[in-house]
């Protein structure tokens, strides 16, 4: 049974992080600052870290990650980040601290469920969320077409190959047209796609409430062609 470590200073997240966890078979420890998350961290086999940003006795979530992060034996454990901080910055400095994601309450369960067991199992399967079609250009570093997006992933086709658990900010007018500036995404696989281009999936990282409604309903208006 794989071990999860929530940390969070309000008990009702803890509360429903914890049913949710142990609804997909989790063994589930929790704290309620990072000091006491990092003693817990340190004296039981953690698979996956979920933490929030701010708590008190002056201690964060970045310097929890940043603690975990110090020594090289825990680089492969996942870290994800639950807050409610939505900010740009708040986003990049967690990933800069050694996050592997960042997740931007209120929980959405299914999300949190398809990221816990991608970074846990180091595999592409996930509950099915719906696809639609895309026809677009993105600049990662060179010219890459979008093939699909769903509410936590988008498929690409690139001539780089992007290593799993790499984190790319990806920008251009398709995400511009949803009202995104820019998205950051996590590599989850890549393939083969023809002698010169590879197959990407990557993962959402850090959307807000309001850019993940902003992808479904354009998701729903594709699918029902409007």
């Amino acid at each position: 049974m794989k071990k999860i470590l929530i940390v969070d200073d309000q008990k009702t997240i803890l509360i429903t992080l914890e049913a949710i966890l142990k609804q997909h078979g989790y063994h589930v420890f929790s704290a309620t600052n990072s000091m006491d998350a990092f003693d817990k961290f340190n004296s039981e086999h953690i698979d996956l870290v979920i933490t929030d940003a701010v708590m008190p006795l002056g201690s964060s979530g970045y310097t929890l990650i940043t603690s975990i992060r110090s020594a090289q034996k825990n680089n492969h454990v996942p870290i994800i980040m639950l807050t409610g901080k939505r900010e740009k910055a708040d986003v990049e400095k967690a990933l800069t601290a050694g996050a592997d994601d960042y997740i931007v309450k209120p929980i959405d369960p299914d999300i949190l469920s398809t990221k816990i067991k991608n970074l846990i199992d180091k595999s592409t399967t996930h509950i099915e969320f719906i696809e639609a079609p895309v026809n677009a250009v993105a600049n990662v570093i060179t010219k890459t077409e979008i093939i699909s997006m769903s509410e936590i992933e988008i498929k690409l086709i690139t001539n780089i190959q992007m290593s799993p658990g790499q984190i790319y900010k990806i920008t251009g007018d398709f995400f511009k047209s949803l009202g995104l500036d820019s998205v950051n995404t996590r590599v989850a696989s890549c393939e083969k796609f023809s002698d010169s281009q590879f197959k990407i999936s990557t993962h959402f990282v850090g959307l807000t409430d309001k850019e993940l409604s902003q992808i479904r309903m354009w998701i729903r208006k594709r699918l029902l062609g409007s």
